[in-house]
């Protein structure tokens, strides 16, 4: 409909023409009509074309056509809109980057990543405007924080970190301990390392409220160490090593248990001067406490960040501070985009463990086979302390004792231990037995199935009860056990008294006792 805007002068053109003889008014005309008649068709086409998302779309460059993704591009610049532009700009930037990346991470692994700045923790991230970005996570943090989304590489990021780490300080100056809430893939390869510790993750059968606990006693042992030297930090002595907790995606972990948050807030306020730093990633901040993220100062975001949880890490931020790099650091009120490469090997794996000891403690616990001829009834681990207690039978003098479990965890051998401890040993006593020998004025120890059913008041005439395994997790919680603390595979002679766990005291037998041992006594005197 514009064009009839151009009749009235196409009109007054050709009786000017016609009346001087000066037939240019009528072809300035003409070309003005053919000129708005084309802008109108490139206006209206470019309207009809909608602004296409080429968001991480590929770019093909053949001799006769560019296309982005399955969109072909057209020739003549009239019909090239400004955000094909401004996409082949961030590809070839992005590419630039890519190979620059990959050629310094090819120098690095050398290396294993090892970062060229000194300190206490000193770790190389990666790449930032050609310049290597590293920092030092005792200064800089003294925990850390990695964020994104899931495919965004944390765990490799993760990976990169400790790599660096362990190559940067002195292989006995460090210890690991790793938590794995995404079935131990990610970290497991690191377990091989010298100076890991332990691997817990969310498919094993490891008691995991004893590692909460055995992590929370690591902060008070150092205390006591750092109390006996006369020093108030770890900086100001090189006899503790540092520890660094990994723990991959946060929020699950948190999640699993409630000693877990108390376990991290407490290494998050007081880690810094007892050299325990906490390195963890998660895919948002949802789930993790406000509490917990104000001690998590060294941050990274990875990949397409919520704007929201980018916000929350540094308040100053936006999403344009991460450009076309792969990752953003977030440190001292100022943010870095940089690219970080993924690891292909990692230090010293296979090597002899530094601390043999303690990974059995960190990942045992109590042993599974105890023998003793002494007055030992069996041994307690204290995990918060990182002690051991012996539990004597002088313990039980003048009590009751009623111990219960199933087939096969070592009621029958703790029944020939008991004599010459107890008036009567019954094992396996019925009712009216167990009665007639409760009123005799003799102390008790009574061993009894988990499928048997006492009534409540001789229950209560025991001032002491021993739960070996129950069956099933349902005699498990109603014997008043933590339901955590269920395993089907608990090796025998593992029980709980006074709401810890025990390991109960094998005899060295002779052949006189293998014999009675398969031949029940009812009563025992």
């Amino acid at each position: 409909m514009r064009i009839i805007a151009f009749l009235p002068a196409l009109v007054i053109a050709l009786v000017m023409a016609w009346l001087t003889g000066m037939w240019q008014f009528a072809l300035f005309a003409l070309l003005s009509v053919i000129s708005g008649y084309i802008t109108s068709v490139v206006v209206k086409q470019k309207r009809k074309d909608p602004d296409l998302d080429f968001t991480d779309q590929p770019i093909w460059i053949h001799s006769s056509a560019v296309a982005i993704g399955d969109q072909v591009l057209p020739r003549t610049g009239w019909f090239f809109k400004e955000h094909f532009s401004d996409h082949f700009f961030n590809y070839f930037s992005q590419l630039a980057t890519t190979r620059e990346v990959a050629n310094k991470a090819r120098v690095m692994a050398e290396h294993f990543y090892k970062a060229s700045r000194k300190g206490e923790l000193p770790f190389w991230a990666g790449i930032a405007e050609n310049t290597d970005l590293e920092f030092d996570l005792a200064r800089d943090g003294p925990h850390c924080l990695i964020v994104g989304a899931t495919g965004s590489g944390k765990s490799e990021f993760l990976k990169l970190l400790t790599c660096s780490l362990l190559a940067s300080v002195e292989i006995n100056r460090l210890r690991l301990v790793l938590i794995d809430f995404k079935g131990g893939a990610a970290l497991k390869s690191l377990t091989q390392h010298p100076s890991a510790l332990t691997l817990i993750t969310d498919i094993d059968s490891a008691d995991h409220e004893r590692f909460w606990n055995y992590l929370q006693g690591e902060l008070r042992v150092r205390e006591l160490e750092l109390s006996k030297l006369g020093k108030s930090s770890i900086e100001e002595t090189p006899a503790i090593p540092r520890m660094l907790v990994l723990a991959d995606e946060l929020p699950a972990i948190l999640a699993s248990s409630p000693l877990a948050l108390a376990s991290f807030e407490a290494i998050a306020a007081r880690g810094r001067s007892l050299g325990v730093h906490l390195i963890a990633t998660s895919q948002s901040l949802s789930g993790i406490p406000r509490s917990l993220l104000t001690n998590l100062p060294l941050r990274f975001a990875l990949g397409l960040t919520d704007p929201g949880d980018l916000i929350s890490l540094m308040p100053s931020a936006r999403l344009t501070d991460v450009g076309s790099s792969r990752a953003v650091a977030i440190t001292s009120g100022r943010t870095v985009g940089f690219d970080f490469p993924m690891i292909t090997s990692l230090p010293n794996l296979g090597d002899a463990k530094l601390d043999p000891n303690g990974v059995d403690r960190w990942s045992n616990g109590l042993p599974t086979e105890l023998y003793s001829e002494s007055s030992n009834v069996g041994l307690v681990e204290d995990a918060l302390n990182h002690s051991e207690f012996y539990v004597e039978w002088s313990e039980f003098a003048k009590q009751n004792l009623l111990v219960v479990g199933s087939q096969g965890t070592g009621k029958t051998s703790f029944s020939l231990r008991a004599r010459g401890h107890f008036g009567l040993v019954l094992d396996c006593p019925d009712v009216s037995e167990l009665e007639q020998a409760l009123v005799s004025g003799e102390t008790v120890c009574c061993v009894i199935s988990s499928s048997q059913v006492l009534p409540l008041s001789l229950q209560r005439k025991f001032e002491q009860v021993i739960y070996l395994k129950q069956s099933n997790i349902d005699q498990h919680i109603a014997a008043g056990l933590p339901r955590n603390q269920w395993r089907e595979n608990l090796p025998p002679g593992r029980c709980w008294y006074r709401g810890r766990q025990m390991q109960l005291v094998k005899p060295a037998l002779n052949q006189d006792q293998s014999a009675q041992v398969n031949e029940p006594q009812q009563l025992v005197r």
